[in-house]
Parts: structure tokens; sequence; C-alpha cells
């Protein structure tokens, strides 16, 4: 998934567009409206933080000039739901500066499993037995610092330790940076893989960064397509490993499309999901067949592992990062996560059953 068209040239202009918001905005209304600029309106970087009057702030850089009739258009869904009422985002050039050279630098390593997830700034060796891949920071959504795109590594971590024979067939919906579908191939080498954006600038990066990490384009394959419209996302299926981390709107709209192209032992990675929307985001594709088999919670986010109903049931869920362990271990981790996530469902299925004795249904 990425935003508007875009060049990626060292000298790169940058822009701030800021935005004032209401103290009595929560953190979580907050964390939705930067979505809105991080995933839809592809910014490098996005933060908030109170100001003297205690009153919020949202910042987000861009590498190239926004359109702000698109800026506004994003966010009025959000606003509004919120009840925010003549809130202008203010877009400031910033002075010409090598910025995403300076951007890039400040982005270390990651080792996610067995993944080395590196730009080209970074020198170092890589560790022994690693899986290298090669991604540069505000390319294209995708280099590997969200926790939405390490849940979808673990997520494939996960995959590659339990299954007995490689895929045959991968699609990286919504791909991006191309670094799940580059994960994927890491991994399972003689599989094909289809990395798809509706997107062409996405795509031409997720092509360029295939060539850097030496992958062949009979090995990855690039092509545009909206959702599952493409000729050949529609024709290559079904598929073995489906991949896409993209928003949780998307996802559930996308749930009837995705579960006809996926192979019948096959295994489905959905990421951009936040900890509250992955009751919904389950529930779609439970409705389309689909059965969870483990969730991956990285802070405040969400990657859902699934599969055919008929393979059985769920697993196991595990914690990532950023939330404390419990004393008995990963299997401690798990139990806690099931109780909140018992929780969370109770609670959202109590929601839309008093929503529909209200509609009298």
């Amino acid at each position: 998934m990425t935003g508007p068209s875009h060049s990626t040239t060292t000298m790169a202009r940058l822009f701030t567009v800021s935005l004032s918001l209401p103290a009595r905005l929560s953190e979580g209304e907050l964390r939705r409206i930067e979505v809105v600029f991080s995933e839809l309106l592809d910014s490098v970087a996005v933060s908030h933080l109170r100001i003297a009057d205690q009153s919020w702030l949202i910042e987000a850089l861009f590498d190239f000039d926004p359109d702000r009739a698109m800026i506004a258009a994003l966010l009025a869904p959000s606003l509004t739901e919120f009840g925010v009422v003549g809130a202008e985002p203010i877009v400031t050039p910033l002075e010409q500066r090598d910025w995403l050279a300076e951007n890039r630098a400040s982005f270390p390593p990651l080792h996610i499993g067995r993944f080395w997830v590196y730009g080209s700034h970074v020198k170092q060796a890589r560790p022994a037995a690693s899986l290298a891949l090669l991604v540069d920071a505000a390319q294209a959504f995708g280099s590997g610092t969200h926790p939405t795109t390490e849940g979808c590594l673990r997520a494939i971590g996960m995959i590659a330790t339990g299954v007995r024979s490689a895929p045959r067939k991968i699609l990286d919906m919504g791909c991006g940076s191309a670094i799940l579908a580059m994960a994927a191939q890491r991994v399972w080498p003689a599989s094909g893989i289809i990395a798809a954006d509706n997107d062409p600038v996405a795509v031409r990066v997720a092509a360029g960064n295939a060539r850097q990490n030496g992958i062949a384009p009979r090995q990855l394959r690039c092509v545009v397509s909206s959702g599952f419209s493409g000729r050949v996302v529609r024709r290559s299926g079904p598929y073995d490993i489906i991949l896409a981390n993209i928003l949780a709107g998307p996802l559930r709209r996308m749930a009837p499309q995705l579960m006809p192209h996926l192979a019948a032992g096959g295994w489905v990675i959905l990421s951009g999901i936040l900890n509250e929307q992955a009751v919904a985001v389950e529930r779609a594709y439970a409705a389309n067949g689909a059965q969870c088999w483990a969730m991956l919670r990285i802070g405040d986010w969400t990657t859902i592992v699934m599969r055919r109903s008929a393979r059985g049931s769920m697993r196991g869920l595990w914690h990532g990062r950023g939330l404390s362990p419990e004393p008995d271990g990963a299997e401690g981790e798990a139990k806690d996560y099931a109780k909140d996530y018992a929780k969370d469902y109770a609670k959202d299925y109590a929601k839309d059953y008093a929503g529909d004795l209200g509609n009298g249904r």
C-alpha cells in the first residue's frame, strides 16, 4: 500500500503538515488520524504531542509537496467521526538539505526473526545465517520499521517453521516496497511470487528493490492491480500464501474477493490493523470461510494469521515487544492475550447485538 506518486531523489524537498486538535481526543483517536498520514498519504514520519494549552498537535513529514485537497478529503471522515470542527492542516516547506540521507542514516538495521533488514547506508556485516533484505526508508510503504511490517515478517517466520513443503504460489497484495514479497522469496526461493499494488510508482519501486536484492523478475513479478481485478493477479492463483498489509477497512471489504483465491491448504497474513480493529477484521474473514490461526500483537498493532476453517482450530497467540511478558513466558503471554481477545470479542459482539436490537432486527 502506498500514497501519492512522488520522487525519491537524494535532495528531495521536504514539507511538514501540522494539524491542531482538541485536548479531549484520546490517544487511540490520535493514532487513527496518524494512520491517514502514514499509510494513506505516505508521509515519511508522523508524531503527536501536547502543546502549551494542552491541545494536541500532529506533525507529519513528507518528501514531496502533498496535495492540500487530498489531505482534507482523507482526514474528513475521521475528523467528522470524532466531532472535530474547523481543524485545518497547515503545509510548510522545509529548508533545502539532504533530508533523505539524514533520515535514512537514522534508521539502524533491524534483526526480525531470521530477517536482517537494512538500508544502503549500513556498512556492518549481517549476522550469520540471517536473510538479508535491502530496503531504504522513504521509498514506498514498508521499510521494516513499522510494527505492521514486523508482524508480517514474524508471521512468515512462524509459517516457515510449521509447513512441511514450500508454497508454490505467493501473493503480496498492496506490496508497497515489496519487503514482504522479498522476505517470502528469501525463505522459499523456488516459489512463484507476485507483488501487486494499485500505485504504478510503488510497483516500479518494488521492482527496483527486487533488483537491488538480486531477485530476478521470474522469481518475483511486480504488477499493477487494484485488489484482485488485475489479470495477472486473478489468473495466477490459487495462492498458498496471501500477504496483505493494508488497513482494517480495505481488508474487511476485500475478504469476499481474497478468500476464493486462497488454495485449500493456504495461509492468509493480514496486517495494518490496530488492536481494537482486530475482532472486526477476523469476523469479516470468518464470514468467508476462514479461521484465526494466530495473532501477533506488537504495540498498538495486530497481525492476523488465518486459514480455511476446514484446516482446524486456532493454534496460539503471540505478544510482541511493547507489552510486559507474563512470568510463565510464551505460554503465559498466549493465555493473557487469549483472555484479552475473548474480552474484546465479547464486548464487540455485545455492542453489535445491542445495535441490532435497537434497529428492530
